[in-house]
């Protein structure tokens, strides 16, 4: 009897159906599917439903077995050609491994090679970049100009001249540096009983925040503030009442210093700009002008400092670099650039020497002028130095980090002599100008006091503010104390 073969797969069927429509035969459970899906004979593409379908009575086809199965000796030679066939398709598939192994290797050999030549095209390219700037700015400096005039923006350097008169001024001042007596000086009774005196939202409301303040070294009345809404605000603590607003910022005002004989305001800002504010009248309520920008720094201005000569000031930023400028004609006389930190805090010293940088690497960096080198660094805080000061007589230096510490510091050996512990990040620090009282902004003000020649102790803590403080100063003498905070209010302790 002749085999029926299904019309789908060619094969003997198992469950013989026959369609009159299409005049063919399938395995049953193939059309079924087949009708299921598409409702289509596959091999004519008529229509097609189970009805159509007849089923046909046969028998049960049985494959034969091979003849090398029907006994062991062929079954075992069957099994053997199967083992030997399992063996060779292994050994090529360990074959085809070792290969990709081999090119995969080869692969990430190659990007590691590409990954190097790209990070060495990359320090190259910002090296030529550094230097193509520096070749900018001295060919732009170097530019005769008519009459032999001088470029405004040209650096002078650091001239022997203005070393000299550093250091006489420097020779002066550390004359009088044991004075240890000041009998104006507010006792630690009336420190104690400080409070708050006036409360001023100087700064506009819809954008909160005052970030930092300065207090005139002799006319206590004078205090001026630099906040977010990118304004510098001039105001008379005596008065209690607004002088002037100065406007030209873009950004957050982070910085902001009085001269200590002149009518003028240097302030620094987000938006990588310093600006010198003079008085245009004879008394300093009358109106102030910009008198110079400084554009040296790529990034926010986080700090101005005058030199105690008052002809010149200190910029640093966060462009790891920091600058001296001529305050008389806004000239830029050294710009350091690619330090391997950047500052968020750097004030000169008493004498003006020496200066000190906070870095965001923990560490407190002292500066020489002569050198424009760092000839120490402190090391002890666990986070950025947001805020440092030092003493009067130049012997400490107070350090305050977000770590939550202050720490003050004897110049002499160096060494760390005291940690005072907060409670929160410390965001100013700011000794009064005899030393003996140091404040101290967190998320509330606290006044500390030498109760030993090398150690202070907490006098007073103030907590009217409600939120950050961000700035604090005192008053010549102590006999009063300005504190800025993030609740947009200038407070004023006597």
């Amino acid at each position: 009897m002749s085999t029926i073969v299904c019309a789908i797969s060619g094969q003997a069927a198992l469950e013989p159906v026959f369609s009159p429509k299409t005049k063919h035969v399938y395995e049953k459970g193939l059309i079924e599917k087949q009708i299921e899906s598409s409702g289509k004979c596959p091999v004519t593409k008529e229509e097609l439903t189970k009805d159509d379908l007849v089923d046909i009575k046969s028998n049960k086809s049985v494959r034969p077995r091979p003849a090398t199965a029907t006994s062991i000796p062929g079954m075992l030679t069957l099994l053997q050609s199967e083992w030997d066939a399992l063996m060779s398709e292994t050994f090529e598939l360990k074959s085809q491994l070792d290969t990709s192994r081999k090119q995969l290797s080869h692969a990430l050999y190659q990007h590691d090679a590409a990954c190097r030549v790209i990070a060495r095209l990359i320090r190259e390219r910002d090296m030529v970049k550094a230097q193509n700037q520096q070749l900018q700015e001295q060919l732009s400096n170097s530019a005769p100009l008519p009459n032999g005039a001088m470029r405004e923006e040209a650096e002078t350097g650091i001239t022997p001249e203005i070393l000299q008169k550093m250091k006489e001024l420097a020779d002066s001042l550390s004359k009088t540096r044991k004075q240890k007596h000041f009998p104006d000086l507010n006792p630690l009774a009336d420190i104690k009983k400080f409070k708050c005196v006036g409360t001023h939202p100087i700064h506009k409301s819809t954008e909160p925040g005052i970030l930092c303040v300065d207090v005139h070294k002799t006319e206590g009345n004078r205090v001026v503030t630099g906040g977010v809404d990118a304004q510098v605000v001039l105001f008379d603590a005596e008065k209690g009442s607004l002088v002037q607003k100065l406007t030209g910022h873009a950004k957050k005002v982070t910085s902001v210093s009085l001269h200590a004989t002149k009518e003028i305001i240097v302030s620094g800002s987000q938006d990588a700009t310093a600006k010198v504010w003079t008085c245009t009248g004879p008394d300093w309520t009358a109106a102030y002008t910009c008198a110079h920008t400084v554009k040296k720094h790529q990034a926010e201005v986080s700090e101005i400092s005058i030199h105690p000569l008052g002809d010149y000031f200190l910029t640093c930023a966060m462009d790891n670099s920091w600058a001296m400028h001529d305050l008389n004609v806004g000239r830029c006389v050294k710009h350091l650039r690619g330090l391997e930190t950047s500052y968020p805090c750097m004030k000169w010293h008493p004498d003006g020497m020496i200066l000190a940088a906070g870095a965001q690497g923990h560490a407190v960096d002292v500066w020489d002028i002569k050198e424009q080198k760092v000839v120490a660094t402190l090391l002890g805080h666990q986070g950025s130095v947001e805020a440092l000061s030092f003493s009067g007589n130049g012997y400490y230096l107070a350090t305050g980090s977000k770590d939550g510490t202050v720490k003050l510091w004897d110049l002499r050996k160096p060494l760390n002599i005291q940690t005072l512990q907060l409670e929160s990040p410390v965001n100013a620090v700011a000794f009064d100008t005899t030393g003996q009282y140091l404040s101290v902004g967190a998320d509330t003000v606290q006044i500390y006091n030498f109760a030993s020649k090398a150690s202070m102790a907490e006098a007073v803590t103030l907590k009217d503010h409600g939120d950050s403080v961000m700035g604090v100063c005192f008053s010549q003498h102590a006999r009063s104390l300005a504190t800025v905070s993030m609740d947009r209010t200038l407070k004023i302790y006597r």
